[in-house]
């Protein structure tokens, strides 16, 4: 069976939403294939598949459980890409969002990683809507420890391998945070980034704490 084939039974079960472009896509001619997959060079491969559960220009779909991805750093973007891939992100069944990530990332080549990624970085970055209340005061005081990661601003940096939080969705940040703190994650041996994250949770000892530093990470939230 074709990767092609696959992914379109996989999103079969998550969103009717993809059926129409993935069948237009087997229909249509192709330049050529990636050998290692016969995919289709031309495919759109990003716009097909993550902007069913990513929402349609990439800004996240709280419904679906998926995060904005227009404007992540494509270095943290194949970081995860790779993660979920090789089996150290995705592993909780009870989490689906994260589980299904899992299995689609399984099918994916070096080249369609690479591409994938290439292609969410065209994307034009999208503000994201706060959801959470909270204390921002009370946040940027626990801010203070993340900072020395993920920057004063929220910025993210690359060398220490800390993406931006900055204009992230928000609801989703809550969610990791707690998988984080009660060890969905973090957990596994190549998970270094993940091992660091959970190590830090010390700082936020529960969800106010949590809400009051996202909702501090709102207020950086700035896009020109």
């Amino acid at each position: 069976m074709s990767l092609t084939i696959m992914k379109m039974l996989f999103h079969k079960k998550s969103s009717l939403t993809v059926a129409l472009p993935l069948t237009a896509l087997l229909l249509a001619p192709s330049a050529g294939v990636h050998a290692e997959s016969n995919f289709p060079l031309d495919a759109p491969l990003s716009a097909d598949v993550c902007m069913t559960c990513h929402g349609g220009y990439g800004q996240g779909s709280e419904v679906v459980g998926g995060p904005k991805l227009a404007g992540m750093e494509p270095w943290y973007l194949k970081r995860q890409l790779l993660g979920f891939r090789s089996g150290f992100r995705g592993i909780e069944k009870e989490y689906i969002p994260a589980f299904e990530m899992r299995a689609l990332a399984a099918t994916l080549s070096d080249a369609e990683i690479d591409r994938v990624v290439a292609d969410i970085s065209e994307w034009q970055d999208v503000p994201a809507t706060p959801t959470l209340e909270g204390d921002a005061e009370a946040g940027a005081t626990l801010y203070t420890s993340c900072a020395a990661c993920h920057g004063a601003q929220a910025e993210g940096n690359e060398a220490l391998g800390a993406p931006a939080l900055a204009n992230r969705n928000d609801w989703y940040l809550l969610h990791e945070l707690e998988r984080f703190s009660v060890g969905q994650r973090g957990v596994h041996a190549d998970d270094v980034g993940g091992q660091q994250m959970r190590a830090m949770m010390t700082s936020l000892p529960d969800e106010n704490s949590w809400r009051d530093v996202l909702v501090y990470i709102n207020s950086l939230s700035k896009l020109d």
